[in-house]
Parts: structure tokens; sequence; C-alpha cells
């Protein structure tokens, strides 16, 4: 009686064990809770829809992509704004992968709202709401 027992003490202190790991597994340490300050990363273009345009006043409003409420694009005398223009027809591409786009250079009652646009500033503009600092504004095929 002893040997059987010895094997029930046995198998009973290895189940608790068992439990015992399992348990330890599946519980996740409390870590305190931290404040921390979201930081915004740095972002020196962005991809838009026009909503409107501006000549007069040299700024256009755009809708960026992903992203809620309208940005105002101010264009100074140094901004260079670009049409790209495919040099084939879009329902006919060539066969070659590679191709270079048709740059011509455009003013800024040249811009329609609904034209989409590629933007490239100097400064970081994450979160802002209006920027002015613009490298080049593409109008994109």
């Amino acid at each position: 009686m002893k040997k059987n027992q010895t094997i029930v003490l046995a198998i009973i202190v290895i189940v608790v064990l068992g439990g015992l790991v399992a348990w330890s597994l599946v519980q996740k340490p409390e870590v305190p809770f931290e404040e921390e300050e979201e930081e915004l990363a740095e972002v020196f273009s962005m991809s838009a829809v026009v909503s409107s345009v501006d000549a007069v006043n040299s700024f256009l409003m755009v809708k960026p992509a992903n992203q809620e409420g309208e940005v105002k694009v101010l264009v100074s005398e140094t901004t260079r704004l670009i049409k790209l223009e495919f040099p084939f027809d879009p329902a006919h591409p060539p066969q070659e992968a590679t191709f270079t786009p048709i740059q011509t250079e455009i003013e800024i009652n040249n811009f329609q709202k609904g034209d989409n646009v590629f933007i490239k500033s100097k400064e970081n503009i994450a979160g802002k709401t209006e920027f002015n600092n613009v490298d080049f504004i593409h109008i994109l095929p």
C-alpha cells in the first residue's frame, strides 16, 4: 500500500506543479501606467486632392490622403509648380517597365479642384493645418 500512496502523492505533486506553471504563463505581469507624450513623426511631404484654389492670395486648400480636414498650402515665389504627364497614352502603356514623366512648369491658376497633388515641404508639416515653406507641388497624372 505504501507504493500506491507514493505514486498517488507523486501524481498529485506533478499536477499541482503543472497547474502552477500553466497559471504563471497565463498571467500577465502588471506594469505601472506611465504617461508618455505622444510624439508626431516628422513629415515633409504629402499626397492630397485639391479642394480649392485661391490664385489671388497664392494658396491651395487640399484634403490630405487618409486624414480628416483640409490643409492650407501657401505658395511662394520659390515654390516650383509642376504638372507631371505620362509620355504615352495611359490606356495603352508601353511594354518597357521604366519611363520618365514629362514635367511642365505651371502657374497656380492651372490647378483645379479635384487634382491629385504631391507636396514637398522644407519644414515639418506633421499635424499642421497651414504651412508655407513649400519646395514643390506636383500635379499627378
